[in-house]
């Protein structure tokens, strides 16, 4: 068995759609060890939104719980531009498997996302020259990997962190080789033995599958599913997630954004129950109805955190009292925030639509569908009509 953890909700679900194209048994819980047994079990948690000393808690206890059950194979899924807690995460499975080395790959060759002689490239561009640099949390100030990762940990630790071209691995450490194409991260598995942690991102996560065979043949998919009657909430700051967000309107999906009254600091119940009759008539008249905050940055002091709470009481209140089932939601955190205050934990994994783009059954209320994606992914086109 094959136990993934991951920091980010989004991610989770992208090693959760690879499993689907290949056809193998998995099960998919927010926070624990699922109860189902599957070939590969995906733990997903939001410790990118939390202290370093948070993350490193989470991950030590999910990793005393996998391995008191069995000596179960490990696979941590980090960010592909290494945004996050990622040492700290690391130091938390060395600490519980008593592993002294780890390979770790975040590289997406195919997405452009490349590691050459030990800095991060994007598009062929430094990452320190990307969007990337104005990241709200983790900004990339540096391409350099090893500072990349060191910068971002604050948590005490006595890892030494290699890149570069790295042909063994014979100390300890963590390592980070170089990866330019997709047959460089197939090479970059041929490093790694039962003796190491492991991790990266999903496409290094797929070479993992390949490289333990349990990847024959890949299932062809289906014709694509349209949906017509749904709640897509546009969670993500991402340029990608605005500009979708007001294309719907030209299918007859109405987007709304919140009204002022409730992006400021104080919170008024009325006011919230007043816009969710709003959008409740609006779902009932077109059977679909897109939902963002603001497309304008939110000033107030610790906005994000308060707006996900109202955004997460919306969207409960209006299941509550509408028929819709279907449910898009990018982002990440957002989604993360949603499922906790819908109580919904557990998942069993149904359909990838697309690359990163994920259809789950809720295992609580199984008529309930939630299909996420990370922002800066893009939703298929003519999924949505």
């Amino acid at each position: 068995m094959i136990f993934v953890l991951a920091d980010d909700l989004t991610g989770a679900a992208e090693i959760a759609g690879i499993c689907l194209r290949y056809g193998l048994d998995v099960s998919f819980d927010i926070d624990t060890v699922p109860k189902k047994e599957a070939t590969v079990t995906i733990i997903a948690t939001d410790t990118r939104s939390l202290t370093a000393d948070e993350a490193y808690k989470t991950h030590f206890n999910l990793a005393q719980n996998i391995i008191s059950k069995t000596n179960n194979r490990i696979f941590k899924k980090c960010d592909s531009v290494l945004r996050g807690h990622v040492l700290t995460e690391l130091s938390a499975l060395m600490d519980v498997t008593e592993k002294s080395s780890v390979l770790l790959q975040p590289s997406n060759p195919k997405g452009n996302r490349c590691i050459k002689n030990g800095s991060y490239f994007i598009n062929d561009e430094l990452i320190e020259n990307t969007g990337f640099a104005t990241d709200p949390d983790f900004p990339s100030k540096t391409s350099i990997i090893k500072k990349l990762i060191l910068d971002r940990t604050t948590k005490a630790h006595s890892l030494d962190v290699h890149t570069g071209q790295i042909k063994k691995i014979q100390s300890k450490g963590i390592f980070v080789p170089d990866c330019y194409s997709v047959e460089a991260l197939s090479e970059c598995i041929h490093l790694y033995n039962d003796n190491m942690i492991i991790g990266g991102s999903a496409a290094f996560f797929e070479q993992f599958l390949i490289s333990l065979k349990l990847t024959n043949s890949r299932i062809t998919n289906k014709k694509r599913q349209i949906f017509n009657n749904y709640m897509l909430i546009s969670g993500s700051t991402h340029p990608e997630s605005i500009r979708f967000a007001k294309t719907l309107e030209a299918s007859n999906c109405i987007l709304m954004l919140f009204p002022e009254n409730l992006i400021n600091q104080e919170f008024n119940e009325t006011l919230l129950d007043d816009f969710v009759i709003k959008i409740k008539h609006v779902y009932n008249e077109n059977k679909k109805v897109a939902l963002r905050i603001s497309n304008e940055i939110i000033p107030f002091e610790k906005s994000a955190s308060h707006l996900k709470i109202r955004m997460s009481l919306i969207v409960k209140r209006l299941l509550a009292i509408t028929n819709i089932n279907e449910l898009f939601i990018e982002g990440g955190a957002t989604t993360y925030h949603i499922l906790k205050t819908l109580n919904w934990k557990s998942f069993t994994p149904v359909e990838e639509l697309d690359s990163g783009v994920v259809r789950m059954q809720c295992n609580l209320n199984p008529k309930k569908y939630i299909t996420i994606k990370p922002g800066s992914y893009a939703w298929p086109n003519g999924l949505l009509n």
